[in-house]
């Protein structure tokens, strides 16, 4: 595993304090890390979207919203 060093501005650190209280991160750490995952699950989701995009087309399941939603709880 690697590291990263991030230096803030002061507002900026205020701001992600409250995010992380707003959102129950037990660090900063957590929830950069956090962020990061999601920036990179939204990537792969385009990528899945576009080729879907592209056909053939199936209809979609009567419960996608479910499953998207439980999905993205695996990524928390």
């Amino acid at each position: 595993m690697s590291t990263v060093t991030v230096a803030v501005p002061d507002p900026l650190d205020a701001a992600m304090a409250e995010r992380i209280k707003t959102v129950g991160a037990r660090s900063k750490e957590e929830y950069l890390l956090s962020l990061v995952e999601a920036d990179c699950a939204a990537s792969e989701l385009e990528s899945v979207l576009a080729q879907r995009v592209a056909g053939p087309f199936a209809p979609w399941p009567d419960d996608w919203k479910g499953q998207v939603r439980t999905a993205a709880r695996g990524l928390a």
